[in-house]
């Protein structure tokens, strides 16, 4: 499948626009990249109308003679009555021209499909994000939610895959770098647990990925990816390295990447720090801990897209 990617790039965090449903940015790398862009400001389109019905594009032209009477179809005079709704039942055949109720202690067959309804959670209020009270982060821009059939590349090792909505925040600290928050919901809790299975397995291999990429760019392989901490819902990690330019900003900075699953929804929280930047707090593992239970808290608020009878 097609990796789709947002138009997040890198911020200095003056530069910010919102293209396509995505933002684009000139800095350092704070989560997803993106492609095939529409022009900004264009709406993001509601999961439900976010293309065309197949079947309604390629529907087959009406038959010039009248198609074959049904077998179940009464036969007789009522058989031949304009096919025009009617409250009233016909002289013959009344059974099948109108439904009947199910018999008592019959459960009745529902009359569509089970519907996904995909509700996303507003992303983390600034004041929740890490290190807020040195970073003071500001939201850059209203949240953006688009539908997605493609995989979603999220740094240089994850992306991910099977999402149906996917929903970006971006927000700028007090020391003009950015974070973004990339929430996506999928048609069930099980595909989303996959999904965030893959993300885990690809950033646990982060480490060999970022110093493979390093070494190709000519840059001394000096990547280092722990698991800084872990919740019932979530894991969180930091990547120390000198960035290699492409989805990062290049030179050395420490980035900061918290994934949660709630049920059917995957949140994944990015930012990275310049490791020369004044003011700056190093975070500590209660530190992360405290950023996963606050996804996790923020997740909750929206119900899930469980199946629902219309």
């Amino acid at each position: 499948m097609a990796t789709k990617t947002s138009t997040l790039v890198r911020a200095a965090v003056a530069l910010c626009a919102v293209a396509a449903g995505g933002f684009a940015w000139a800095g350092l790398d704070t989560g997803a990249q993106a492609s095939a862009v529409a022009p900004a400001g264009t709406p993001a389109p509601p999961p439900s109308a976010a293309t065309p019905s197949a079947t309604a594009s390629t529907a087959p032209a009406a038959p010039s003679t009248p198609a074959a009477t049904p077998t179940s179809t009464p036969s007789g005079p009522a058989s031949q009555a304009p096919q025009t709704p009617t409250n009233k039942p016909t002289t013959t055949g009344t059974a099948a021209a109108r439904p009947t109720s199910p018999a008592p202690g019959t459960a009745a067959a529902p009359q569509q499909t089970d519907r996904v309804s995909a509700v996303v959670p507003a992303p983390l209020p600034p004041a929740q994000l890490p290190a807020n009270a040195a970073a003071a982060w500001k939201p850059i821009a209203p949240p953006n939610t688009r539908a997605t059939t493609h995989d979603v590349r999220l740094n240089e090792c994850a992306a991910v895959k099977g999402a149906t909505t996917w929903q970006q925040q971006g927000y700028v600290s007090s020391f003009k770098t950015p974070a973004i928050q990339d929430t996506f919901t999928f048609t069930d809790a099980t595909t989303a647990q996959q999904a965030y299975t893959d993300v885990l397995n690809a950033m646990n291999t982060c480490q060999q990925q970022s110093r493979a990429l390093q070494s190709s760019a000519k840059i001394s392989p000096d990547a280092q990816v722990a698991t800084t901490a872990t919740t019932a819902e979530g894991t969180a990690y930091s990547r120390q390295w000198t960035a290699v330019a492409g989805m990062s900003a290049p030179g050395p900075q420490t980035g900061h990447i918290y994934l949660v699953r709630h049920q059917n929804i995957l949140a994944v929280l990015q930012f990275a720090v310049p490791a020369d930047t004044p003011g700056a707090n190093a975070l500590t593992a209660a530190d992360d801990r405290t950023t996963l239970t606050n996804l996790a808290n923020q997740l909750n608020t929206a119900p899930a897209a469980a199946e629902q009878h219309s």
